[in-house]
């Protein structure tokens, strides 16, 4: 009977073997090898030169896993090869295959029966790129990632000096297949929904919902979208729906507004309370996409010389900071040891957490919005500049904020720590930070670390924090 009770679990979640209409999300961890070798690209598109090596891993994978901990001065930075074998089923012609990696070390290319599809600098956030005109259907396809966590000048960080940059895809892969006509998957990894919150007290709350649409065809077509408000019990409270031409001009924004009456706010441990926003996507009265993103009602505010308020209430602020490594595991965590880190954040009575000091797992910020735990978000912007980091800072930022602009857990975007000389130069790509931060979300506090201690020192005052 409980392996019975497995197996219908496994078949409800897995998906693999049935394409209906809409979206479906398909674990793509299993399947890989792995060697490391320093093959240049061209020889990716001659398969026969390569063949030999290979390791079979399962992803999550890092090849610094014990070398980095145990051999800090001498650990293998560079290139290592990720090679998966893909039956691309006929039953998937007509629609849309995006692979979607939450994190690879540190810098990626992706190719598909070796064609490059993209690539992707940062080893911290999410990225997206569709596959599907590049698969043969009813065949088997290889799929390569390069992946390579050497330091470089253009990339934040640029050093391994204040903690090391861990190699290998160790974050989950997932496929994405979805209509031609879709809630955008490539806008930086986002869910392509976004949430903003406005006048929130007991009284009421103002709510509007962003959604991107993406129209992978070259004609026209008519399309409904619905974005729906469930309370923490399941009801219904809330919805509105749009009827409108989908243009193939770019991807299209949808915005839909409510007013919801007495809300329950989202108070930290004491409640945290979630609603949950479910934007769907219709055509010809059928759902062909889904996506669903949580809502937590809440204001923060900090008062100079005198504490954090949560909903108007002080709120204590005890605290701490994680890395994502684990002994003997590196970065190649699951979400049990994620779980098991925030256990003992908990246990201690902490309210607070800085996830210090580079954007982590979609996960953890969802169980912090669950557990009522209150978040520091940074990119790893950190200990030295080069001159040549300005635009990947600007993008890891960009799209750490696109990624988690939906978490009610999420207080404070990070946007350096502790960066020396040159100070002014270093002064003004935080500035830009604080700008590009408040244009993508102007109702969220900006935070920056001075190595100083000196309030007046030239990199200070200028983030809010």
């Amino acid at each position: 009977m409980y392996k019975s009770i497995i197996y219908i679990i496994l078949f409800f979640f897995s998906g693999s073997s049935v394409y209906g209409t809409g979206r479906t999300v398909e674990s793509f961890n299993k399947g890989w090898s792995f060697k490391k070798a320093p093959i240049s690209n061209e020889l990716i598109q001659n398969v026969g030169t390569w063949e030999s090596g290979w390791k079979e891993v399962e992803i999550p994978h890092t090849w610094n896993a014990k070398d980095m901990q145990v051999k800090a001065a001498s650990f293998y930075e560079g290139i290592g090869y990720y090679r998966k074998i893909y039956f691309a089923p006929e039953a998937l012609k007509d629609k849309r295959l995006f692979l979607r990696f939450e994190g690879v070390g540190a810098c990626a290319e992706v190719f598909v029966n070796g064609e490059l599809v993209t690539e992707h600098k940062g080893g911290y956030s999410a990225f997206a790129c569709e596959i599907g005109k590049l698969l043969k259907y009813g065949k088997e396809n290889e799929i390569i990632v390069k992946a390579d966590n050497q330091s470089r000048q253009d990339v934040i960080p640029i050093n391994h000096n204040l903690f090391g940059v861990y190699g290998g895809i160790y974050r989950p892969v997932w496929l994405v297949v979805t209509e031609p006509y879709t809630i955008c998957v490539t806008d930086n990894a986002s869910p392509g929904v976004y949430i903003t919150q406005n006048n929130v007290s007991q009284k009421q709350a103002n709510i509007q919902v962003k959604v991107k649409l993406d129209n992978g065809t070259p004609q026209p077509v008519p399309l409904t979208l619905e974005n729906r408000i469930y309370d923490q019990e399941g009801r219904l409270i809330k919805s509105e729906i749009q009827s409108f031409d989908l243009t193939p001009q770019g991807v299209q924004n949808r915005t839909s507004s409510f007013v919801i009456k007495k809300p329950v706010l989202w108070q930290g441990r004491e409640n945290p309370y979630l609603y949950k926003v479910e934007s769907r996507l219709l055509k010809d009265g059928q759902v062909i996409d889904k996506v669903v993103q949580p809502l937590g009602l809440r204001t923060y505010e900090i008062k100079a010389g005198d504490g954090f308020y949560l909903n108007g209430k002080k709120y204590p602020m005890y605290g701490v900071c994680r890395h994502q490594d684990w002994w003997g595991l590196g970065s190649a965590l699951s979400n049990e040891q994620h779980d098991t880190d925030l256990a003992m954040i908990m246990d201690i009575g902490a309210t607070t957490v800085r996830f210090a000091h580079y954007q982590q797992s979609e996960y953890l910020y969802s169980r912090c919005d669950s557990l009522g735990l209150i978040i520091w978000a940074e990119i790893p912007f950190v200990n030295r500049v080069s001159g040549h980091e300005s635009e990947n800072a600007r993008n890891q930022l960009r799209e750490m904020i696109r990624q988690n602009f939906n978490h009610p857990s999420i207080y404070v975007w990070g946007l350096h720590n502790e960066v020396y000389r040159p100070h002014e130069y270093t002064r003004e790509l935080t500035r830009s930070l604080h700008d590009l931060a408040k244009t993508e979300d102007p109702d969220r506090y900006t935070v920056s670390v001075n190595g100083y201690g000196v309030m007046e020192h030239p990199v200070n005052l200028v983030a809010d924090i």
